[in-house]
């Protein structure tokens, strides 16, 4: 089990300053209005949106995340919670973002808590990772075309699975960007 308290407090992510490139690229498909960030961990992507004006809301389950988070995207509303047990209703949301967290049981959760029309952006690593650093779990990464799969009835507005390098880090990831029709 991960100790996410401990990766913050021991600077594991202290790089990560700028939103995602992802995000950068796509937020302006996204309506005005609500957007929840699933796993928020520094706040740095809802911070980025909120700057821009939308409303949001991001939950993390890290308190040391959490406090991060707080000084970096103080116009953010922030939940402590586990993303496994979503606290937003459903039609709620006009974006949902998830970077780098995978949970399964949650993606009909994530489908429902968009409005019509809303967009999800959603990055996160293929089961390729293995093969190029250390070994993670395999409940958290997906297989190839896994992404996509579950949001087949969404516009497609962006999706690639991709080798990238990026601070000298090599990442087999899957990205998607979508409109909930």
């Amino acid at each position: 089990m991960t100790d996410w308290d401990k990766r913050y407090r021991d600077g594991f992510y202290d790089g990560a300053k700028e939103p995602h490139e992802l995000l950068k690229g796509f937020w302006q498909a996204i309506p005005r209005g609500r957007v929840i960030d699933i796993a928020m961990g520094n706040g740095r992507d809802a911070a980025f949106l909120a700057g821009k004006g939308f409303d949001v809301y991001g939950i993390e389950k890290s308190t040391e995340a959490i406090k991060i988070a707080g000084q970096a995207a103080s116009n953010v509303s922030i939940i402590y919670g586990d993303a496994g047990l979503l606290p937003f209703k459903n039609n709620s949301a006009e974006g949902v973002l998830v970077f780098y967290f995978l949970l399964r049981s949650i993606m009909g959760d994530i489908i429902n808590i968009l409005k019509k029309g809303g967009v999800l952006v959603y990055e996160t690593f293929l089961g390729r990772q293995n093969d190029i650093d250390r070994r993670r779990n395999p409940d958290f990464l997906l297989d190839d075309g896994e992404l996509i799969s579950y949001f087949r009835k969404f516009e497609n507005l962006f999706y690639e699975e991709t080798i990238t390098t990026s601070e000298g880090k090599r990442r087999a990831i899957a990205r998607f960007v979508g409109r909930k029709r």
